[in-house]
């Protein structure tokens, strides 16, 4: 006798166990990567460095500088644009957010009082970034910085 045919039970048996495999499969794969994925990102550095400036255009007071980076949220990418103050003080170059830490506004430098204000709610820093008046709660965020081949570099994270 040669192969024996499967009965309608057998076949209905293999069938369902199929699908069950094709779905713990469909929802085991994206749970796996949820959990590989912290191991397998970049570990050198909370983030990329992105260059700002050339060191020759930052003076003694903040000026502002606007960049653009890519930005990831899990899967997802999205190159931002944003505004950066820098200058430089002694042999380093020092750089900061321009949003005020009180609802987000941007902050503006003041030259002729040496003074960041946010004009959303009265806010004011002075030239490092301290908040020193108005409901801010923390100084504006500062970025680390690095000089390279004549360039400032900041870290974003």
């Amino acid at each position: 006798m040669g192969q024996e045919d499967l009965s309608r039970r057998q076949f209905l048996n293999v069938a369902v166990n199929a699908i069950g495999a094709l779905i713990t499969a469909v929802v085991a794969v994206p749970v796996a990567g949820y959990f590989i994925d912290p191991v397998l990102r970049n570990k050198s550095g909370a983030g990329n460095w992105v260059k700002l400036a050339p060191l020759g255009e930052l003076g003694a007071d903040p000026k502002e500088f606007q960049f653009s980076t890519v930005r990831s949220e899990g899967f997802m990418k999205q190159e931002v644009s944003a505004k950066a103050y820098a200058y430089v003080d002694g042999d380093k170059a020092k750089a900061f957010s321009n949003i005020c830490t009180h609802l987000g506004c941007p902050a503006g430098w003041d030259g002729s009082k040496q003074k960041f204000f946010c004009p959303c709610h009265g806010g004011v820093y002075d030239k490092s970034g301290k908040n020193v008046a108005g409901p801010p709660p923390r100084p504006l965020p500062p970025y680390e910085t690095k000089i390279e081949d004549g360039y400032v570099y900041i870290q974003i994270v």
